[in-house]
This record gives structure tokens, C-alpha cells and sequence, in this order.
């Protein structure tokens, strides 16, 4: 009932639709080789909102294409998982997994030289809270496969709908184990980790045992506000030395969407 009263006196003034479609429509014509999306498809995570994702996930590009993790709002209620993110199992499941059936996160997908590791945060939480939680089995899994590919020499992309950093959010609002995640991500390393929740633009570049690892917290892609939604685009070259990773600020703007900021980052690697 709050999340319901929340939308009709505020959230539905300041998610826009056509904020959203022009978004898309900037993204498909840039011609991005994968489009990742770190959850929050729907407000309070009810059957008809899942099945109007998955229409709209459909409209954004093919399941290969396109990788999707869900956010709190998406298990906002406890609900049965087929009815309702399990519309999208086919954007979730990794490479390897089954969609017939509740997909095991973490997610491994490989496109080209890149890992990409989707993380399930999304669980339900107590009114007037929106926290998350990985878990042990989660942890030890990441762990795992964060070895495996660096072993293969692949590039790292860690999604996780809330910010791994202990202060990544309000406390109402954080990863209530992310200082036992970031222990993991700064022991096995990765290179790149992008996370959704917050609505705001945010980069911190993070320590580990294999070098820097940069986080990057994705704007709304339907936010209202001059410049508030948006996406980012990322460019992920080979060096010498490591990696190269040009983040690109894309925001909403006067009914179009601009090119805005570019920071590079030089990741080299032991």
C-alpha cells in the first residue's frame, strides 16, 4: 500500500515514458553491441507490470542482446517468481542456464572479451526501506567465476542493482552485506562494476588485488528533470598493459537526448 500511495502522489510524476522511449530510441541508434539493464522495470513488482516488461524488453532488443538484472521494485511483494520477473528469464539466465525454471544467480554471460556477471540483489524489505542483500551463496559463486575469467583473460563486468560500497546509499537504502561483497571484489579484482538504485550519475574507482575497479552508478533512463535521465555508454578496449574503459554520459534534455561527459580509465593488470 505505500509503494502504491508513493506512485500516485509522486513516482508517477517523475518517470516519463516518453522520457524513456526517447532514450531507447537513442540507444538502439547508436548501434551498442549489448544494452546491460540493472532492474527497476516495474514500481511495485505486480503480474501486469512484469508482463508490460517483458513487452517492453522485447521492444529494446533479443535476450542475446540484452542483459537484465532485477531491482527492488521488481520483488517489491513476495509473489511467485514465474508470474512475475520470471517473464524476463530469458534476458536473465546466463549462457549456461536453464529458462525454464528460476535462473541461479550470479549470471554468466560471455560476449567477445567480456564477462558479464549479473548479481541478484532484489529482495523484499521492510515498509520505508528499500535494502538489498547478496548472500553467502551468491558471494562464493562471484568469487568463483571472477577467478575463472580473469584466468581467460576476459574483461570483468560485475551488474548489481545496488551499489556494492558500504556508503553507496542512504542506509535505508544500501546493500545491507556489501562490505562482505566489496571484500570479495577487491580480493579477486574486476574491472568494471555498474549498479542502478540511486538515480544519480556517480563514479568511484576502488582498489583491489588485481588493480583499479571502477563503479559506476547508471542513471534513471526515464527520470523527468533536465538532464536527469539518461544512460551510459561504455567503450572497452584491449591495452598492453590491462584494459580501457571510456564511460559516456548520455542525458535526457529538451526532448532529445546528448552526449555529455567522457572520463577514460586506464585499468592495467599484474
Amino acid at each position: 500500500m505505500l509503494g502504491y500511495l508513493s506512485w500516485r502522489r509522486h513516482r508517477r510524476f517523475v518517470h516519463s515514458p516518453g522520457v524513456l522511449a526517447d532514450v531507447v530510441t537513442d540507444i538502439q541508434a547508436r548501434g551498442f553491441d549489448h544494452i546491460t539493464v540493472t532492474g527497476d522495470l516495474t514500481h511495485v513488482g505486480l503480474p501486469a507490470e512484469c508482463r508490460a516488461a517483458a513487452a517492453w524488453l522485447r521492444s529494446l532488443g533479443k535476450a542475446d542482446e540484452v542483459t537484465v538484472i532485477p531491482g527492488n521494485h521488481d520483488r517489491y511483494v513476495r509473489a511467485d517468481w514465474s508470474e512475475t520477473v520470471g517473464c524476463w528469464s530469458e534476458y536473465l539466465a546466463g549462457d549456461d542456464s536453464r529458462i525454464a525454471s528460476e535462473p541461479m544467480f550470479p549470471s554468466l554471460r560471455v560476449r567477445d572479451s567480456v564477462a558479464i556477471i549479473g548479481l541478484d540483489s532484489a529482495v523484499p524489505s521492510a515498509p520505508l526501506f528499500a535494502t538489498g542483500r547478496i548472500g553467502e551463496e551468491q558471494r562464493q559463486r562471484i568469487a568463483v567465476l571472477l577467478d575463472q575469467a580473469r584466468q581467460r583473460g576476459l574483461f570483468r563486468l560485475v551488474l548489481i542493482h545496488h551499489s556494492p560500497l558500504p556508503r553507496g546509499h542512504r542506509w535505508r537504502k544500501r546493500l545491507t552485506d556489501a562490505a562482505a561483497l566489496l571484500r570479495v571484489l577487491q580480493r579477486q579484482g574486476a574491472e568494471l562494476v555498474v549498479h542502478g538504485h540511486g538515480h544519480k550519475r556517480r563514479i568511484d574507482v576502488v582498489s583491489t588485488s588485481q588493480g583499479d575497479m571502477v563503479v559506476v552508478a547508471a542513471p534513471s533512463a526515464s527520470l523527468v528533470g533536465l538532464g536527469r535521465g539518461g544512460y551510459n555508454g561504455y567503450r572497452i578496449s584491449r591495452t598492453g598493459s590491462g584494459w580501457r574503459v571510456e564511460v559516456s554520459e548520455y542525458a535526457h534534455r529538451a526532448g532529445k537526448v546528448v552526449a555529455q561527459e567522457c572520463r577514460e580509465f586506464e585499468l592495467s593488470r599484474p
